[in-house]
């Protein structure tokens, strides 16, 4: 497993916190999980519903290459009945997963762009990346997660959500 990357999952449909340990259980067949953050809850970004969503930020290893690993993500997707939509409009999901980087790679291409490029505005990604990785320096900001933090606009409310 020689690639360290950052995968954000994100649920606001059904059993959210079934849903992200299914797809965490799934990463686990392909990839090492190193480390994974809290869980948080957080309102819904780029569009309104009342459906809040519960995300997290799993560090993983991979001996993938970055198009084979988003082709597996969207295949879990896909297994676990996410509905795919290409008119730019966000709606609620049953699971997202995205890439937020690979290695130090940078990448700009039509079905993927590496480091996430929505990443730098969401609290929801940021806050639980900054909790475990705290000194990660973003190959393409050259800036740290906290750093990229204290920059953040976002107000969106996130807060740790208890397992119990």
């Amino acid at each position: 497993m020689n690639h360290v990357c950052y995968i954000s999952i994100g649920s606001n449909l059904g059993n959210r916190i079934l849903n992200i340990k299914n797809s965490i259980f799934e990463l686990s067949s392909f990839t090492l999980i190193s480390r994974i953050s809290s869980y948080y809850e957080t309102s819904p970004w780029g569009y309104e519903d009342t459906h809040q969503y519960i995300n997290v930020v799993v560090k993983i290893k991979t001996n993938l290459y970055p198009h084979d690993l988003l082709k597996k993500l969207k295949k879990i997707e896909k297994k676990m009945g996410r509905l795919l939509w290409n008119d730019g409009i966000y709606r609620s999901r049953i699971i997202d997963l995205d890439i937020l980087f690979f290695d130090d790679l940078i990448l700009n291409e039509l079905d993927l762009i590496i480091p996430h490029p929505k990443l730098y505005n969401r609290k929801f990604v940021l806050i639980p990346l900054f909790e475990i990785v705290p000194n990660f320096i973003c190959p393409f900001t050259k800036k740290k997660i906290k750093e990229i933090l204290k920059e953040l606009k976002d107000n969106t409310i996130i807060s740790r959500y208890d397992l119990k």
